[in-house]
């Protein structure tokens, strides 16, 4: 957070602010079944997450197994996936339940609903149960939906036009009006988005240098 009530647009991860540039809708989840937390996965799979003791408290790190080149993602991207995968890991373990998933697929600017969602995980993850997706999946999804995505310049523009000043800033005002003019973004994922994004800005102001 910048000044009182508004947002740095630097610091806001490129896939959150993509869905600036989207219109799009989902559909709340219908089945019990499917927010089993990660029944489906295989037993013995490796851990997603490395865990640490820090000055601060619990220092929990993403492991990375895929190759970001032969994805096509440049380690800004990387930094800016991560971030947006841990504000919908609320548990921290390095897997997004499905519900999950269509969260982020929402960041990303992708219309699903509870069925596209499932048939997007498939592509990647290997639950074939409540189609979880871990992190290093979710860095493959992207690789094979980001022809969708708008590029830099489209999206500076987009920008530029929240900010006709170039102040770096805009009002958390004005992010909640752009979010509610989009299709069926709902008031709890606003909140949700503003509530991470300022806690995020919280444990970064609190580390050491």
């Amino acid at each position: 957070v910048g000044t009182a009530g508004s947002i740095r647009l630097e610091t806001i991860p490129r896939q959150l602010l993509i869905i600036m540039s989207f219109s799009y809708q989902s559909e709340s989840s219908s089945s019990h079944l499917l927010e089993m937390l990660h029944g489906g996965r295989p037993r013995n799979e490796e851990p997603h997450v490395k865990k640490s003791m820090k000055k601060y408290g619990e220092k929990v790190d993403l492991i990375l197994r895929v190759d970001l080149d032969e994805l096509g993602i440049s380690e800004d991207e990387f930094d800016d996936l991560q971030s947006l995968f841990q504000l919908y890991d609320h548990d921290k373990d390095g897997i997004l339940n499905l519900k999950e998933t269509q969260k982020v697929l929402r960041c990303l600017g992708f219309r699903t609903n509870e069925e596209q969602a499932v048939s997007l995980a498939r592509l990647v993850s290997c639950d074939r149960h409540g189609f979880s997706i871990s992190f290093n999946e979710y860095l493959q999804l992207v690789s094979i939906q980001r022809k969708g995505e708008p590029d830099e310049e489209t999206l500076l523009d987009v920008f530029q036009s929240f900010d006709p000043l170039n102040t770096g800033l805009i009002s958390e005002a004005q992010f909640r009006k752009i979010m509610k003019s989009k299709d069926s973004i709902e008031e709890e994922d606003i909140n949700e988005m503003i509530g991470e994004y300022t806690k995020m800005q919280m444990v970064d102001a609190a580390l050491p240098g």
